[in-house]
Protein backbone atom coordinates (compact mmCIF):
# COMPACT_ATOMS: atom_id res chain seq x y z
CA UNK A 1 0.00 0.00 0.00
CA UNK A 2 1.43 3.69 -1.05
CA UNK A 3 0.61 6.70 -2.68
CA UNK A 4 -0.85 5.09 -5.41
CA UNK A 5 -3.37 2.87 -3.64
CA UNK A 6 -4.12 5.89 -1.86
CA UNK A 7 -4.74 8.28 -5.34
CA UNK A 8 -6.75 5.73 -6.52
CA UNK A 9 -9.34 5.66 -3.09
CA UNK A 10 -9.51 9.24 -3.68
CA UNK A 11 -10.55 8.47 -7.80
CA UNK A 12 -13.48 6.47 -6.56
CA UNK A 13 -14.67 9.03 -3.68
CA UNK A 14 -14.30 12.07 -5.73
CA UNK A 15 -16.32 9.88 -8.57
CA UNK A 16 -19.12 9.31 -6.52
CA UNK A 17 -19.25 12.59 -5.51
CA UNK A 18 -19.32 14.25 -9.15
CA UNK A 19 -21.95 11.84 -9.82
CA UNK A 20 -24.52 13.05 -7.73
CA UNK A 21 -23.53 16.63 -9.16
CA UNK A 22 -24.57 18.49 -6.04
CA UNK A 23 -24.07 22.33 -5.42
CA UNK A 24 -23.16 22.42 -2.47
CA UNK A 25 -20.87 20.49 -0.25
CA UNK A 26 -20.51 20.07 3.96
CA UNK A 27 -16.73 20.90 4.51
CA UNK A 28 -16.17 19.76 8.48
CA UNK A 29 -12.65 20.46 9.59
CA UNK A 30 -10.31 20.62 12.65
CA UNK A 31 -9.37 24.47 13.87
CA UNK A 32 -5.71 23.83 14.23
CA UNK A 33 -3.18 25.63 11.39
CA UNK A 34 -2.93 21.96 9.37
CA UNK A 35 -7.20 21.51 9.52
CA UNK A 36 -7.59 25.27 8.47
CA UNK A 37 -5.23 24.76 5.83
CA UNK A 38 -6.77 21.39 4.68
CA UNK A 39 -10.11 22.99 4.72
CA UNK A 40 -8.49 26.17 2.32
CA UNK A 41 -7.07 23.40 0.08
CA UNK A 42 -10.52 21.69 0.07
CA UNK A 43 -12.62 25.18 0.00
CA UNK A 44 -10.61 26.17 -3.39
CA UNK A 45 -10.62 23.30 -5.03
CA UNK A 46 -14.31 22.44 -4.76
CA UNK A 47 -15.26 25.96 -5.52
CA UNK A 48 -13.28 25.81 -8.48
CA UNK A 49 -15.49 23.22 -9.52
CA UNK A 50 -18.78 25.11 -9.24
CA UNK A 51 -19.73 23.79 -5.98
CA UNK A 52 -20.32 25.59 -3.05
CA UNK A 53 -19.14 25.17 -0.03
CA UNK A 54 -20.64 25.47 3.53
CA UNK A 55 -17.64 24.94 6.45
CA UNK A 56 -18.25 23.80 9.96
CA UNK A 57 -15.09 24.16 12.10
CA UNK A 58 -15.03 21.49 14.69
CA UNK A 59 -12.54 21.04 17.65
CA UNK A 60 -13.52 17.32 18.22
CA UNK A 61 -16.09 14.48 16.72
CA UNK A 62 -18.32 13.54 19.21
CA UNK A 63 -21.97 11.66 18.40
CA UNK A 64 -24.16 14.47 19.91
CA UNK A 65 -22.22 16.98 17.50
CA UNK A 66 -21.78 14.77 14.36
CA UNK A 67 -25.62 13.37 14.81
CA UNK A 68 -26.47 17.41 14.68
CA UNK A 69 -24.43 17.93 11.31
CA UNK A 70 -25.86 14.81 9.78
CA UNK A 71 -29.56 15.60 10.50
CA UNK A 72 -29.48 19.31 9.70
CA UNK A 73 -27.87 18.65 6.07
CA UNK A 74 -29.10 14.77 5.46
CA UNK A 75 -28.38 14.43 1.71
CA UNK A 76 -25.90 16.79 1.34
CA UNK A 77 -22.26 15.20 0.82
CA UNK A 78 -19.90 15.93 3.98
CA UNK A 79 -16.51 16.07 3.89
CA UNK A 80 -14.49 15.83 6.75
CA UNK A 81 -10.77 16.92 6.66
CA UNK A 82 -8.16 16.53 9.38
CA UNK A 83 -10.48 14.77 11.87
CA UNK A 84 -13.26 12.18 11.79
CA UNK A 85 -11.40 8.76 10.75
CA UNK A 86 -10.85 7.32 14.06
CA UNK A 87 -14.82 7.89 14.28
CA UNK A 88 -15.89 6.54 10.98
CA UNK A 89 -18.05 3.89 12.57
CA UNK A 90 -19.79 6.36 14.87
CA UNK A 91 -20.11 8.67 11.69
CA UNK A 92 -21.41 6.00 9.73
CA UNK A 93 -24.02 5.02 12.37
CA UNK A 94 -25.41 8.54 12.97
CA UNK A 95 -25.32 9.11 8.98
CA UNK A 96 -27.32 6.57 8.35
CA UNK A 97 -27.26 6.30 4.71
CA UNK A 98 -28.33 9.92 4.04
CA UNK A 99 -25.43 11.77 2.66
CA UNK A 100 -22.73 10.67 0.96
CA UNK A 101 -19.44 11.08 3.31
CA UNK A 102 -15.76 11.80 2.22
CA UNK A 103 -13.27 11.57 5.41
CA UNK A 104 -9.89 13.45 4.22
CA UNK A 105 -7.59 12.43 7.11
CA UNK A 106 -4.32 11.43 8.34
CA UNK A 107 -4.75 10.21 11.61
CA UNK A 108 -5.31 6.51 12.79
CA UNK A 109 -8.58 4.95 11.52
CA UNK A 110 -11.29 2.49 11.87
CA UNK A 111 -12.92 1.36 8.73
CA UNK A 112 -16.68 0.93 8.04
CA UNK A 113 -18.19 -1.04 5.65
CA UNK A 114 -21.29 1.87 4.86
CA UNK A 115 -20.92 2.37 1.71
CA UNK A 116 -21.88 5.83 1.51
CA UNK A 117 -18.77 6.89 4.34
CA UNK A 118 -15.14 6.59 2.28
CA UNK A 119 -12.50 6.65 5.03
CA UNK A 120 -9.59 8.14 3.28
CA UNK A 121 -7.09 8.32 5.99
CA UNK A 122 -3.18 8.05 4.73
CA UNK A 123 -2.50 5.62 7.90
CA UNK A 124 -4.52 3.05 5.80
CA UNK A 125 -2.10 3.49 3.30
CA UNK A 126 1.02 3.19 4.31
CA UNK A 127 1.70 7.18 4.53
CA UNK A 128 2.56 8.47 7.76
CA UNK A 129 0.50 11.07 9.34
CA UNK A 130 3.16 11.18 12.15
CA UNK A 131 5.70 12.71 9.93
CA UNK A 132 5.05 11.93 5.95
CA UNK A 133 1.99 13.63 5.30
CA UNK A 134 -0.44 16.53 7.01
CA UNK A 135 -3.75 16.61 6.47
CA UNK A 136 -3.48 19.83 4.00
CA UNK A 137 -1.05 17.56 2.14
CA UNK A 138 -3.25 14.54 1.72
CA UNK A 139 -6.46 17.54 0.91
CA UNK A 140 -3.87 18.30 -1.26
CA UNK A 141 -3.41 14.99 -3.45
CA UNK A 142 -7.58 14.58 -3.30
CA UNK A 143 -7.80 18.68 -4.46
CA UNK A 144 -4.94 17.19 -7.77
CA UNK A 145 -7.80 14.09 -8.45
CA UNK A 146 -10.63 16.41 -8.63
CA UNK A 147 -8.41 19.06 -11.42
CA UNK A 148 -4.67 18.84 -12.19
CA UNK A 149 -4.75 22.59 -11.98
CA UNK A 150 -5.28 22.54 -8.03
CA UNK A 151 -2.01 21.77 -7.83
CA UNK A 152 -0.86 25.30 -7.45
CA UNK A 153 -2.38 24.62 -4.11
CA UNK A 154 0.77 23.18 -2.27
CA UNK A 155 2.00 25.55 -0.10
CA UNK A 156 -1.00 25.18 2.02
CA UNK A 157 0.05 21.46 2.44
CA UNK A 158 3.34 22.98 3.14
CA UNK A 159 1.13 25.16 6.33
CA UNK A 160 -0.30 22.24 7.51
CA UNK A 161 2.80 20.32 7.83
CA UNK A 162 4.69 22.78 9.80
CA UNK A 163 1.71 23.23 11.75
CA UNK A 164 1.67 19.75 12.82
CA UNK A 165 5.44 20.23 13.11
CA UNK A 166 6.18 17.42 10.63
CA UNK A 167 9.51 19.33 10.33
CA UNK A 168 10.69 17.99 13.89
CA UNK A 169 13.21 15.87 12.51
CA UNK A 170 15.35 18.79 10.89
CA UNK A 171 13.21 18.85 7.74
CA UNK A 172 10.00 17.98 5.71
CA UNK A 173 9.65 14.20 4.34
CA UNK A 174 7.44 12.43 1.97
CA UNK A 175 4.38 13.36 0.58
CA UNK A 176 4.96 16.89 2.60
CA UNK A 177 8.27 17.09 0.86
CA UNK A 178 6.69 16.73 -2.65
CA UNK A 179 4.53 19.50 -1.63
CA UNK A 180 7.49 21.77 -0.22
CA UNK A 181 9.42 21.21 -3.58
CA UNK A 182 6.31 22.19 -5.88
CA UNK A 183 5.75 25.25 -3.86
CA UNK A 184 9.52 25.77 -3.71
CA UNK A 185 9.59 26.07 -7.75
CA UNK A 186 6.91 28.18 -7.94
CA UNK A 187 8.73 31.23 -5.68
CA UNK A 188 5.83 30.87 -3.13
CA UNK A 189 8.15 28.89 0.12
CA UNK A 190 11.46 29.78 0.51
CA UNK A 191 14.03 27.28 2.22
CA UNK A 192 16.79 27.90 4.53
CA UNK A 193 19.36 24.93 5.77
CA UNK A 194 21.53 25.43 9.06
CA UNK A 195 23.27 23.09 11.47
CA UNK A 196 21.52 20.70 9.37
CA UNK A 197 17.82 21.91 9.69
CA UNK A 198 15.86 23.56 7.49
CA UNK A 199 13.53 26.30 7.92
CA UNK A 200 10.36 28.15 5.70
CA UNK A 201 9.10 31.09 4.52
CA UNK A 202 5.77 31.67 2.62
CA UNK A 203 6.52 33.95 0.00
CA UNK A 204 3.21 33.84 -1.82
CA UNK A 205 1.56 37.19 -0.82
CA UNK A 206 4.19 39.72 -1.85
CA UNK A 207 5.55 39.57 1.49
CA UNK A 208 8.16 36.61 2.98
CA UNK A 209 6.21 35.37 6.49
CA UNK A 210 8.37 32.96 8.78
CA UNK A 211 6.10 29.74 8.42
CA UNK A 212 6.64 28.47 11.78
CA UNK A 213 5.57 31.77 13.44
CA UNK A 214 2.40 32.27 10.67
CA UNK A 215 1.04 28.47 11.64
CA UNK A 216 1.33 29.13 15.40
CA UNK A 217 -0.83 32.48 14.52
CA UNK A 218 -3.20 30.39 12.95
CA UNK A 219 -3.51 27.96 15.02
CA UNK A 220 -4.19 31.34 17.73
CA UNK A 221 -7.12 31.70 15.85
CA UNK A 222 -8.53 28.41 15.38
CA UNK A 223 -8.53 27.82 18.88
CA UNK A 224 -7.63 30.86 20.89
CA UNK A 225 -10.99 32.74 18.89
CA UNK A 226 -12.84 29.54 18.09
CA UNK A 227 -15.85 31.62 18.79
CA UNK A 228 -14.99 34.66 18.05
CA UNK A 229 -14.67 34.14 14.12
CA UNK A 230 -11.14 33.13 14.59
CA UNK A 231 -11.19 30.45 12.13
CA UNK A 232 -12.85 32.33 9.08
CA UNK A 233 -9.91 35.29 9.95
CA UNK A 234 -7.67 32.13 9.41
CA UNK A 235 -8.49 30.25 6.30
CA UNK A 236 -9.05 34.05 4.26
CA UNK A 237 -5.24 34.91 4.93
CA UNK A 238 -4.39 31.78 3.66
CA UNK A 239 -6.17 32.27 0.87
CA UNK A 240 -5.32 36.04 0.46
CA UNK A 241 -2.55 37.30 2.86
CA UNK A 242 -2.53 38.97 6.02
CA UNK A 243 -4.51 41.66 6.66
CA UNK A 244 -5.06 44.58 9.72
CA UNK A 245 -8.31 42.74 10.52
CA UNK A 246 -5.69 39.39 11.10
CA UNK A 247 -3.34 41.25 12.76
CA UNK A 248 -5.88 42.98 15.19
CA UNK A 249 -7.66 39.59 16.30
CA UNK A 250 -4.12 37.67 16.76
CA UNK A 251 -3.29 41.00 19.44
CA UNK A 252 -5.92 40.22 21.06
CA UNK A 253 -6.12 37.18 21.41
CA UNK A 254 -2.00 36.33 21.89
CA UNK A 255 -3.04 38.90 24.76
CA UNK A 256 -5.94 36.69 26.29
CA UNK A 257 -3.84 33.78 25.73
CA UNK A 258 -0.54 34.98 27.99
CA UNK A 259 -3.07 36.41 30.62
CA UNK A 260 -4.89 33.18 31.23
CA UNK A 261 -1.78 31.31 30.48
CA UNK A 262 0.01 33.33 33.19
CA UNK A 263 -2.42 32.98 35.54
CA UNK A 264 -2.33 29.06 35.18
CA UNK A 265 1.31 28.37 35.73
CA UNK A 266 1.10 30.52 38.55
CA UNK A 267 -1.42 27.85 40.31
CA UNK A 268 0.42 25.35 39.08
CA UNK A 269 3.53 26.35 40.63
CA UNK A 270 1.69 26.64 43.74
CA UNK A 271 0.47 23.35 43.75
CA UNK A 272 -2.60 22.37 41.58
CA UNK A 273 -0.60 20.00 39.49
CA UNK A 274 -1.30 16.30 40.54
CA UNK A 275 0.87 13.54 39.78
CA UNK A 276 0.52 9.74 39.61
CA UNK A 277 3.04 7.16 38.77
CA UNK A 278 2.95 8.06 35.12
CA UNK A 279 1.22 10.75 34.88
CA UNK A 280 1.09 14.75 35.77
CA UNK A 281 -2.24 16.57 35.35
CA UNK A 282 -4.65 19.38 36.26
CA UNK A 283 -7.93 21.07 35.42
CA UNK A 284 -8.32 24.90 34.12
CA UNK A 285 -12.37 24.28 34.16
CA UNK A 286 -13.67 27.41 32.69
CA UNK A 287 -10.77 29.67 33.33
CA UNK A 288 -9.67 29.68 29.78
CA UNK A 289 -13.38 30.77 28.37
CA UNK A 290 -14.33 32.30 26.19
CA UNK A 291 -11.14 30.69 23.93
CA UNK A 292 -11.66 27.27 22.71
CA UNK A 293 -11.04 23.62 24.34
CA UNK A 294 -8.17 23.20 21.62
CA UNK A 295 -6.49 25.52 24.09
CA UNK A 296 -5.93 23.88 26.70
CA UNK A 297 -4.01 21.41 24.63
CA UNK A 298 -1.59 24.27 22.96
CA UNK A 299 -1.20 25.55 27.15
CA UNK A 300 0.19 21.65 27.48
CA UNK A 301 2.76 21.92 24.52
CA UNK A 302 3.50 25.58 25.80
CA UNK A 303 4.97 24.39 29.74
CA UNK A 304 5.74 20.59 28.76
CA UNK A 305 9.35 21.22 29.71
CA UNK A 306 8.65 23.66 32.55
CA UNK A 307 10.99 23.31 35.29
CA UNK A 308 7.87 22.65 37.40
CA UNK A 309 6.73 19.50 35.30
CA UNK A 310 8.66 15.85 36.00
CA UNK A 311 10.44 15.14 32.23
CA UNK A 312 9.50 11.80 32.65
CA UNK A 313 5.41 11.97 32.86
CA UNK A 314 2.56 12.39 30.61
CA UNK A 315 0.97 15.55 30.67
CA UNK A 316 -3.00 15.85 30.84
CA UNK A 317 -5.00 18.87 30.99
CA UNK A 318 -8.69 19.35 31.54
CA UNK A 319 -10.96 21.67 30.03
CA UNK A 320 -14.74 22.07 30.63
CA UNK A 321 -16.83 21.81 27.46
CA UNK A 322 -19.09 24.61 26.40
CA UNK A 323 -22.47 23.58 25.09
CA UNK A 324 -22.68 26.01 22.60
CA UNK A 325 -21.12 24.76 19.42
CA UNK A 326 -20.34 27.66 16.44
CA UNK A 327 -22.73 27.30 13.81
CA UNK A 328 -24.58 24.36 15.47
CA UNK A 329 -26.29 25.87 18.49
CA UNK A 330 -26.92 24.46 22.03
CA UNK A 331 -25.95 20.89 23.18
CA UNK A 332 -27.31 19.03 26.54
CA UNK A 333 -24.26 17.71 27.99
CA UNK A 334 -21.79 18.01 31.17
CA UNK A 335 -18.24 16.71 29.51
CA UNK A 336 -14.73 18.11 29.98
CA UNK A 337 -12.21 18.03 27.07
CA UNK A 338 -8.78 16.55 27.65
CA UNK A 339 -5.90 17.14 26.02
CA UNK A 340 -2.32 15.66 26.30
CA UNK A 341 1.51 16.48 25.77
CA UNK A 342 4.67 15.03 26.31
CA UNK A 343 7.75 16.62 27.67
CA UNK A 344 10.66 16.48 25.13
CA UNK A 345 12.83 13.56 26.99
CA UNK A 346 9.48 11.86 27.53
CA UNK A 347 8.81 12.38 23.77
CA UNK A 348 12.76 11.02 22.60
CA UNK A 349 11.50 7.03 25.04
CA UNK A 350 8.12 7.18 22.95
CA UNK A 351 10.12 7.75 19.13
CA UNK A 352 12.62 5.14 20.72
CA UNK A 353 9.79 2.84 21.62
CA UNK A 354 10.45 2.84 25.35
CA UNK A 355 7.29 4.43 25.93
CA UNK A 356 4.04 3.59 24.62
CA UNK A 357 2.81 7.10 22.14
CA UNK A 358 -0.54 8.82 22.82
CA UNK A 359 -2.22 7.48 19.70
CA UNK A 360 -2.16 4.54 21.46
CA UNK A 361 -2.67 5.51 24.90
CA UNK A 362 -5.67 7.97 25.37
CA UNK A 363 -8.01 6.33 23.32
CA UNK A 364 -7.51 3.03 24.76
CA UNK A 365 -7.92 4.65 28.52
CA UNK A 366 -11.00 6.46 27.04
CA UNK A 367 -12.72 3.35 25.89
CA UNK A 368 -12.70 3.02 29.47
CA UNK A 369 -14.12 5.72 30.87
CA UNK A 370 -16.93 7.07 28.02
CA UNK A 371 -15.16 9.24 26.73
CA UNK A 372 -15.15 9.74 22.61
CA UNK A 373 -12.35 8.66 20.56
CA UNK A 374 -10.70 10.90 17.77
CA UNK A 375 -7.68 11.99 16.01
CA UNK A 376 -4.80 11.55 18.20
CA UNK A 377 -1.21 11.63 17.58
CA UNK A 378 1.83 9.92 19.39
CA UNK A 379 2.55 13.51 21.02
CA UNK A 380 -0.69 15.41 21.23
CA UNK A 381 -3.86 13.64 21.97
CA UNK A 382 -7.06 15.12 23.34
CA UNK A 383 -10.57 13.21 23.97
CA UNK A 384 -13.70 14.47 25.38
CA UNK A 385 -14.31 12.19 28.28
CA UNK A 386 -18.29 12.82 30.58
CA UNK A 387 -17.16 15.67 34.16
CA UNK A 388 -16.42 13.70 37.13
CA UNK A 389 -14.55 10.97 35.17
CA UNK A 390 -11.06 12.87 35.32
CA UNK A 391 -9.30 10.57 37.50
CA UNK A 392 -10.48 7.63 36.63
CA UNK A 393 -9.17 8.31 33.17
CA UNK A 394 -5.70 9.11 34.95
CA UNK A 395 -5.80 5.47 36.47
CA UNK A 396 -6.65 3.42 33.42
CA UNK A 397 -3.60 5.54 31.88
CA UNK A 398 -1.68 4.40 34.45
CA UNK A 399 -2.46 1.02 34.04
CA UNK A 400 -1.96 0.64 30.91
CA UNK A 401 0.95 2.15 30.52
CA UNK A 402 2.43 -0.14 33.69
CA UNK A 403 1.27 -3.20 31.27
CA UNK A 404 3.36 -1.93 28.32
CA UNK A 405 6.53 -0.66 30.65
CA UNK A 406 9.14 -3.85 32.19
CA UNK A 407 9.71 -3.59 35.59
Amino acid sequence: MGKAEYLAALREALGELKKRRSKEVILVHHNDADGLSSATVLEVALSRAGIGIRRIPLERVHPPINQRIHDLYAGTPIIYVDLGARAAPMIAEVNRGRSLTLIVDHHLAEETDDPTVFVLSTELFGLSGEREISAATAAWLAAQVLDPGNRDLAYLGVVGAIGDSHERGGKLVGENREALEEARARGEVGVEEADGRESYTLKKFDAEIPLKGFAKSLTTLGAAGYAMGGPDIAVRALREGLSPGFEEKLRELEGLKRERFGFMVKRLREGALRKTEHVQWFSVGDGFAPMGVKIVGEFCMEIRDADFLDPDKYIAGFQDMPTEIPGLGRFEWDLVKVSMRVPSPLEERIVAGEMPGLAWLLPEAAKQVGGSIDACHDYAAASLIPRGREEALIRAMDGLIAGKVPR
